[in-house]
């Protein structure tokens, strides 16, 4: 087991058992008493657990009992910045979530940077006034994110360029804050808390209103030069097409199969009269959601299977280009089109079709699909408070 990976399953052993020694941890590693030793005592030094008691004899010294100390680390205020709301939860680094609250965001909000920042300043400050046991904000947020100097690099979605959210908002509220990519969020969340705790190497992708993916290289976030890795949104998989992305390329994935380019493609077409059993529901509500694709899937309207069948088979491709230069154990998949049960079959069945039998693989479909906004702040800061310690 490498060293990195010890640490991190150290640390969930101690947070999900209600107390256990330093015997059991070696047991449960399978390494030496010493090496347990070296870890357990770096923790001790840095306060992240205690010692709390003294457990059973079985035959020798009575062990101490290693609980996580949790007045040291106090609560986590997390804030996932969304395209479309702002989620804001209040937990503990074991995952627990202690109180969650979504607010939405109107277009009139998203025309101007400032407004989002402002109101993001106050409802972390509403918190902070009813909860002085807040001692790390962690912030998780769509785009391009320096995660080591908490920059946001680049937000399409909030038009942000270079804010350093880390320096702002630690100013302001004076506690420790992290800031991370939401999917580089999402992959820490599948290693933390998820299924890839026992994976080196994996790949998180997440289709919603855009496109993203994060990189898990050696047990570690893969970052990338300049701090920009996975952006498998702008991965160009239809050169002819004439739907420009944010970016300023034509063709990205994000532009071809994420839930707005989806419903772009199907409300053209039915605007242009060409037939479709959600026409219906196109002009009572003056707009459809991904639920009302996904409907249109399951009753098996041509023109919304065509388009969402097209968008499935980019996918794979993608899927295919990621494995042919990683070659990860796991891929994990976020999204609601995922969940649809015939649209993940035939995505994985896509793949295998271009795939070599070599490449061993397991495609899958993320636990926490439901709740990422609100546990993937705290999976942040469960894995960068060891890897602090590390550095």
């Amino acid at each position: 087991m490498r060293k990195n990976s010890i640490k991190i399953k150290t640390l969930e052993l101690i947070k999900n058992s209600n107390g256990i020694s330093r015997s059991e941890l070696a047991k449960e590693l399978d390494i030496t008493p010493a090496g347990v030793g070296k870890v357990v005592n770096r923790f001790l030094e840095n306060g992240i657990i205690e010692e709390t008691s003294v457990g059973v004899s079985t035959g020798g010294r009575r062990p101490l009992i290693l609980k996580i100390n949790e007045k040291k680390i106090g609560e986590i205020l997390g804030v996932s910045l969304a395209p479309r709301f702002i989620q804001i939860v209040l937990g503990d680094i074991s995952g627990k979530i202690l109180k969650s609250k979504k607010y939405s965001l109107k277009k009139r909000l998203l025309e101007k940077e400032h407004n989002i920042l402002e109101l993001t300043e106050k409802l972390i400050e509403r918190e902070i006034k009813k909860n002085r046991d807040i001692s790390i904000i962690s912030v998780v947020m769509n785009g391009m994110v320096d995660s080591e100097n908490g920059i946001s690099i680049f937000s399409p979605h909030y038009n942000w360029k270079n804010i350093n959210l880390k320096k702002r908002f630690e100013n302001r509220f004076r506690v420790k804050v992290f800031v991370e990519n939401d999917v580089r969020a999402m992959a820490l969340t599948e290693k933390i808390f998820g299924s890839c705790k026992e994976n080196q190497n994996f790949v998180v992708m997440n289709i919603g209103d855009g496109v993203g993916g994060s990189i898990f290289l050696n047990d570690a976030p893969y970052h990338g030069y300049g701090s920009i890795s996975g952006e498998l949104g702008h991965m160009v998989v239809r050169r002819n097409s004439s739907e420009k992305c944010s970016c300023g390329k034509k063709g990205c994935l994000e532009t071809e199969v994420s839930n707005v380019a989806i419903i772009k493609k199907i409300t053209s077409q039915i605007k242009l009269n060409n037939y479709s059993s959600l026409k219906n529901i196109l002009i009572e509500k003056g707009a459809l959601t991904i639920n009302d694709i996904l409907k249109g899937v399951a009753e098996k309207d041509m023109l919304t299977f065509n388009i969402v069948i097209d968008a499935i088979n980019m996918i794979a491709t993608a899927i295919d280009g990621i494995i042919s230069v990683i070659n990860p154990e796991k891929i994990v998949l976020f999204g609601e089109i995922f969940q649809n049960r015939f649209l993940f079959e035939t995505l994985v069945n896509e793949i295998k079709k271009v795939t070599l039998d070599e490449q061993y693989y397991e495609i899958k479909k993320s636990e926490f699909s439901k709740n990422i906004y609100e546990i993937a702040p705290l999976a942040v800061v469960s894995y960068k408070i060891f890897k602090e310690m590390e550095d």
